[in-house]
């Protein structure tokens, strides 16, 4: 999924938590700029349906 989207895995995986109306407030935490940038990144990375039917799938 972070190949399909050129996106860090830790990317993919906080825009699939926003992406899930029941979980408000994802608790997240950066010990450097770079780590940072990826979570800033979540916001911006659109996942269509399929993507997010997946993920929910594997999640399981």
């Amino acid at each position: 999924m972070a190949d399909k989207h050129n996106s860090a895995p830790a990317t993919v995986s906080l825009a699939w938590l926003l992406a899930n109306p029941l979980i408000t407030a994802p608790i997240v935490s950066a010990t450097s700029q770079n780590q940072l940038k990826t979570l800033f990144d979540a916001p911006q990375l659109e996942l269509d349906q399929e993507d997010l039917e997946l993920l929910n799938r594997a999640s399981k």
